[in-house]
């Protein structure tokens, strides 16, 4: 029998026998602990537990989703950033001053009045004759031309006519029983007219119609009635 060199006949302590390979005869074969016992496999690594794989997984998951999370959250943090400072800048409307003329209010017109002079109308104390003369003739021609004198003889009338308000500027009218007579721009002396028509003269005063031709008298009417505006 050969032994093995160090002399222990290949029995390990107490002289149990001892595989110097418990592999070499295949599968797993157990070999013997202190006491000659026999040993059991080796002890299994805690890293090999399905909870303690299950618990490093579900780590790298959380870890892998945290990082994720923030790398998605600082983008949308940005948008918010911009979103927020075109919302701010949308909200704030343009500032636009606007310069707005006003037209007043019409001012109500002034009512003007528009006053007619009318012009003296005084009541002649001549029978039959009003502010322009004898009813029935003669009378001043224009409805605003005043009668300045008005006198009667037992044959003859006779006006002193003013052309509208145009002081002194006046004609002569007169009426007796061989016809009517006009002139032009009598004259006043003191309180007597005189009228001309060539060489005869017509003289009115407050007692008299006196008719002259050069130096003869043609006719000297006393008045029965004379009225004159002073």
């Amino acid at each position: 029998m050969t032994y093995p060199p160090d002399g222990s006949g290949g029995y390990g302590p107490g002289g149990y026998p001892q595989n110097p390979d418990p592999y070499s005869q295949g599968g797993y074969q157990p070999g013997y602990g202190p006491a000659g016992y026999p040993q059991g496999p080796p002890p299994r690594s805690p890293w090999s537990s399905p909870a303690v794989l299950v618990a490093i997984v579900a780590g790298v998951l959380l870890v892998a989703v945290g990082v994720l999370a923030a790398f998605l959250l600082i983008p949308a943090d940005d948008d918010s950033e911009e979103k927020s400072a075109a919302s701010s800048t949308q909200a704030t409307p343009e500032t636009v001053t606007n310069t707005v003329t006003q037209t007043p209010a019409p001012v109500n017109p002034t009512t003007t009045t528009t006053t007619t002079t009318v012009p003296n109308r005084p009541l002649p104390t001549v029978p039959g004759a009003d502010w322009q003369g004898f009813t029935s003739g003669p009378r001043c021609n224009a409805s605003d031309d005043p009668a300045v004198a008005i006198g009667m003889t037992s044959r003859s009338r006779v006006v002193i006519c003013q052309v509208g308000n145009q002081t002194g500027r006046w004609y002569y009218k007169g009426a007796a029983p061989n016809g009517t007579i006009e002139l032009q721009y009598p004259t006043l002396t003191g309180d007597t007219f005189e009228a001309r028509n060539g060489s005869v003269r017509y003289l009115v005063s407050p007692s008299s119609l006196t008719i002259v031709d050069g130096g003869r008298v043609l006719s000297d009417e006393p008045m029965i009635a004379y009225w004159s505006r002073g």
